[in-house]
């Protein structure tokens, strides 16, 4: 049954024609109506021209732009939805009624506009972890923004107004700002968490393969940025993600050599 509530979905792509086609049919696949598809591509050339004249999604373009955040923005801008969900070229939703479970979900919540949410996402493309699912309940903003809680993007979804409030995705941040971006909304809506899987995230992309160091780098920065810190003073924070890391890197080294020993082991 239509909704009276709308949703912009929100592609972004580049250079990746195969990992879009994936992204297009599992929008089209979604049993929630109705539904923008807005696709910004930067510029790849005519064969995904050809792709996207021929899946006909609401809106699209393919022309250079400044890079992954602007490219989210000038989506965002585009939308005529009351919430707007980024699902970047390459990501998938997890089932065909994902969208209509998440909007269930925020619609429950209250005024879908002024509220955001996340779920759960299932993890393709890393041999190492391909099937595992993350995505923390409840929401804890003092683990999110120490960066040890993160919220997967793509299972995140936000109301129109909120987004507005929130602002546009600082292209000068760097690959962690879609993290900057949540942890503004999240200074001023608690997200809703929904009990669901809403996502198949693609985790061969330059996000996903981030050494620790930066990621951490990042996740201070971003307190700076916000005027927020999760220990109240900015030292004793340093401090504490200091020892966040430390352990993070460790467990990671921990994970390389037993990895190691086991390829080893098989041969």
């Amino acid at each position: 049954m239509p909704s009276d509530v709308r949703l912009s979905i929100v592609t972004i792509s580049f250079q990746d024609p195969e990992g879009l086609l994936r992204t297009l049919r599992s929008v089209a696949e979604q049993t929630y109506y109705p539904v923008e598809h807005i696709v910004i591509d930067g510029g790849s050339g005519p064969d995904v021209e050809m792709l996207l004249e021929q899946a006909q999604p609401s809106y699209w373009q393919s022309q250079p732009d400044g890079g992954r955040y602007d490219a989210m923005n000038q989506g965002i801008d585009r939308a005529t939805g009351d919430v707007v969900w980024l699902m970047h070229s390459g990501d998938c939703f997890a089932g065909s009624d994902s969208a209509a479970v998440a909007m269930s979900a925020l619609t429950a919540a209250g005024s879908v506009r002024d509220r955001w949410g996340h779920g759960r996402a299932r993890i393709v493309g890393d041999p190492a972890r391909e099937g595992l699912e993350w995505g923390y309940s409840p929401f804890d903003m003092r683990g999110f923004a120490l960066g040890i809680r993160p919220i997967p993007h793509q299972a995140a979804l936000f109301g129109m107004d909120l987004a507005r409030r929130v602002g546009q995705y600082d292209v000068e941040f760097g690959l962690a700002a879609d993290h900057l971006y949540m942890l503004k909304a999240a200074q001023l809506e608690r997200p809703v968490v929904i009990d669901a899987v809403l996502c198949n995230f693609d985790a061969g992309g330059a996000g996903s393969v981030r050494p620790q160091r930066e990621h951490f780098a990042d996740i201070r920065r971003a307190w700076d940025t916000a005027g927020y810190y999760p220990w109240g003073r900015k030292d004793i924070t340093a401090v504490a993600s200091r020892m966040v890391e430390y352990s993070a890197r460790s467990k990671q080294l921990a994970r390389s050599v037993l990895s190691h020993r086991a390829r080893v082991g098989d041969r």
